[in-house]
């Protein structure tokens, strides 16, 4: 294969566009075009990928918010708890065990 500059071989191209249409001179064409999109450099874009919508901190964080509500909804119902006894008899009733709040408020703490 013999290596052209770009401006010779643009040059080479216009004037096959001027011969007429013989199967040779469009086989040639073809392939002058084909060697020059080989050589002109193209342009790689790259893929960034989108940013997460939401972050692993807020994440987080919205989580605790949900789960600190539900506990002080349970909370205006007995007031007479600590938020540590609270918090201590909410983990023996997600294990399964007896607890001294009733399953009617674990179930809908609304007052």
């Amino acid at each position: 294969m013999v290596s052209f500059d770009l401006d010779k071989l643009k040059e080479h191209l216009e004037n096959l566009k001027l011969l007429p249409n013989i199967k040779e001179v469009i086989a040639l064409r073809k392939r002058l075009t084909k060697e020059l999109e080989k050589s002109i450099p193209k342009i790689k874009k790259e893929v960034v990928a989108p940013a997460p919508t939401v972050l692993r901190g807020q994440k987080i964080s919205s989580g605790l918010k949900k789960h600190f509500r539900y506990l002080r909804l349970i909370r205006n119902n007995f007031p007479d708890l600590t938020f540590a006894q609270l918090r201590k008899e909410f983990s023996r009733r997600r294990k399964g065990i007896e607890t001294d709040i009733p399953d009617a408020v674990w179930q809908n703490p609304s007052p």
